[in-house]
């Protein structure tokens, strides 16, 4: 129905985001090196960080933004640095 988060397309890509991270984490476990299917789910997952990135207004992952340490700090201090 109207209003339902799990129908807003940020949780939609979210949900999609953790659904291809978990498949690449059962594939990379089993430590097999150069895996395909695990390479794809990890692509798929960027892809999909890149549509939730836009979503909320920020930058890609290609933007080299995120390329640096960014603080964990929560409160004024939080930021990218």
């Amino acid at each position: 129905g109207r209003g339902q988060p799990d129908n807003l397309p940020t949780v939609k890509a979210a949900k999609a985001f953790f659904k291809e991270m978990d498949a690449m984490e059962k594939r990379v476990k089993k430590g097999k090196a150069g895996d395909k299917e695990a390479i794809g789910h990890y692509a798929a997952a960027l892809d999909i960080l890149d549509e939730y990135l836009d979503l909320v207004e920020l930058p890609p992952t290609g933007s080299g933004l995120y390329d640096q340490e960014f603080s964990r700090a929560v409160g004024e201090s939080a930021r990218l640095t």
